[in-house]
């Protein structure tokens, strides 16, 4: 796969999609989404791990990344949060390096991305820098790469982003609000939903 130089603009604009959905429909959500990353602490990033994908970047450049307090954290991308720049190196560092050491397949450019837990990471997905394309940690070592996946993390996020605004779900978890918060909720396991839980209607 070759460069593709739309790779930022349309990150960014689905970015843009996902908080005017939250600012109307889950406010608090919304309120709070972390601000920008310190220019710093990306340049730090890029000098742990390499290369960073520029997509990353620009949203680090938008909301550095975390957890939030709100229940559950903020869990925006279908139960996924943007790594903070110094967590990402930790992930890359405790978690990406040893399982690619244990596989003895070098050091490719991959970057963590988002976790379902930024802070401690169990489940977790990182983009191929060159290629923009996601790859998919499950549990304990096993992942599936970018070549596998199928899809960039543009076009993942402008999914996600999609299905907020009443596109076509992808995957068991649907999108819903409960006291203004976004909540991302497997519909199969009926009695982990919350009361006051209410699915996305289409707009």
């Amino acid at each position: 796969m070759e460069y593709d130089p739309s790779r930022v603009e349309r990150t960014v604009a689905a970015w843009e999609r996902i908080e005017e959905w939250l600012r109307v429909y889950a406010p608090r959500s919304y309120a709070m989404l972390p601000g920008p990353a310190h220019p710093g602490e990306v340049e730090a990033a890029e000098a742990a791990v390499g290369e960073l994908p520029p997509e990353l970047t620009a949203l680090w450049a938008a909301r550095g990344g975390g957890r939030g307090s709100g229940p559950e954290r903020l869990r925006i991308l279908r139960g996924y949060d943007v790594f903070p720049p110094r967590d990402a190196v930790r992930c890359h560092r405790w978690a990406l390096s040893p399982i690619l050491e244990a596989e003895e397949m070098g050091t490719p450019p991959w970057v963590p991305t988002c976790a379902t837990d930024t802070g401690e990471p169990h489940l977790w997905n990182f983009i191929d820098t060159p290629t923009g394309r996601l790859g998919w940690n499950v549990h304990g070592g096993e992942f599936t790469e970018p070549e596998e996946s199928g899809e960039t993390f543009a076009e993942w996020i402008e999914s996600v982003a999609d299905e907020l605004h009443g596109g076509p779900g992808w995957g068991v978890l649907l999108p819903g609000v409960a006291d203004g918060w976004l909540s991302w909720r497997d519909t199969r396991v009926p009695d982990r939903i919350p009361s006051n839980w209410r699915p996305l209607q289409p707009e």
